[in-house]
């Protein structure tokens, strides 16, 4: 089997993988809705998805070093993410539903395996390319999921993309076994080299920004910005559309990424630029007096979190060497679980407090333009220390 079709059948793979992550978030702060649950304790639930990955993934990320077994990591997502959303549907035990949410975070937490074996496939001196390319993938399995839940959403209710997620999870597993794999076992790290990783500033502060950026994502585009819309009487098939645009966008994007223009711009400025954009996000979505300032926002929206996401991932392991890639990955997708436990649960916390969306989202824009700054500043610094060692 040649290289091209190996990357293909991992990117569907892919696909379908978040597309069973992600069939029912859009429906999912709305279902609890009509379960009588309080912004707060949806906050908690969708946050714990995010609390799982930082408790994880860093040993994830080990494991995949010291064994080399991706394929495994891989077709384990697959099996978690299927069970999770199983459970969600058949349970309306709120206890349980913290226990199907956490497999959720578990099967989320694989991703450093797929980013890390879908780079294997490419030259290293391809990284940004390979990124890129699988971050596309994992946004077309979104933009599905939206569609797909949002057509199930419409005939059957809030729940049934919860059954969606399965099926979908149950195709990716299928094709998971036509995954080739691509590297070896290899020689455990020392404890003083995994330090090394963990100290290392040029993982650290893209890990930071990252968490920045889940928190607003999981805060709004991922949770209360479909509640916002529902407050707006929006229906299942305008909900659907809603984040459609956020993930169309983020696959449209890509193309942006990769053009010459984009790659010879700074990443601190490119960084600056979303975080900017998301400062306009946020003060869109909090204030918007109807679903057509809310479909604008979204593409201003998915535009900056497809930016973000891409940059900053490919800025964490620009300076480490190829046998430490998986566990830089895993501290920094780990680090950036803080900012997807406690997006939710903040803005569940202060909707509460306040009452509505408006001064909970104002908040979340000025963490965007906060980190807008700190980028410019501390970005090159980084560059300077690294590239001087």
């Amino acid at each position: 089997m040649d290289q091209k079709k190996i990357r293909w059948i991992f990117g569907l793979a892919t696909t379908f993988f978040w597309a069973s992550e992600y069939c029912h978030v859009p429906f999912f702060t709305p279902y609890l809705r009509t379960l009588g649950l309080t912004a707060t304790l949806i906050g908690f639930l969708v946050g714990c998805y995010g609390f799982t990955q930082l408790c994880i993934r860093i040993p994830l990320g080990i494991f995949a070093d010291m064994s080399g077994r991706y394929r495994f990591l891989v077709r384990a997502g697959c099996f978690f993410t299927t069970v999770s959303s199983l459970g969600l549907y058949m349970t309306q035990n709120v206890p349980l539903m913290f226990f199907f949410r956490v497999l959720a975070g578990v099967a989320a937490s694989t991703w450093v395996a797929f980013t890390v074996m879908y780079t294997g496939y490419f030259k290293p001196e391809e990284s940004g390319k390979a990124i890129a390319q699988i971050n596309g993938f994992n946004n077309s399995g979104k933009l599905l999921a939206f569609f797909l839940g949002s057509a199930t959403a419409t005939v059957w209710g809030y729940q049934a993309p919860l059954l969606m997620s399965c099926v979908t999870g149950f195709i990716a597993i299928f094709l998971s076994f036509f995954i080739k794999e691509n590297d070896s076992k290899r020689k455990p790290m020392q404890p003083k080299e995994l330090l090394k990783v963990f100290m290392d500033m040029s993982v650290l502060l893209p890990a930071l920004l990252a968490a920045v950026l889940q928190m607003l994502g999981q805060g709004t585009a991922f949770s209360f910005t479909s509640d916002v819309a529902r407050s707006l009487g929006a229906n299942a098939v305008e909900i659907g559309v809603s984040s459609c645009l956020f993930t169309a966008t983020q696959i449209g994007a890509v193309f942006f990424i990769n053009s010459a223009w984009a790659g010879k711009r700074e990443r601190k400025n490119m960084i600056a630029a979303g975080f900017l954009l998301y400062t306009l996000y946020c003060v869109m979505i909090g204030f918007t007096p109807n679903m057509w300032v809310m479909y604008a926002a979204q593409i201003i929206g998915g535009f900056a979190n497809a930016i973000l996401t891409s940059v900053l991932m490919a800025s964490c392991i620009q300076y480490i060497a190829p046998e430490k890639k998986s566990t830089a990955m895993g501290l920094y997708q780990a680090v950036y679980g803080i900012g997807m436990t406690a997006g939710p649960v903040i803005m569940g916390a202060f909707v509460d407090i306040w009452g509505g969306y408006g001064l909970a989202f104002s908040l979340f824009g000025i963490f965007a333009a906060i980190a807008a700054v700190c980028a410019l500043v501390f970005m090159p610094m980084v560059k300077k220390i690294k590239t001087r060692s």
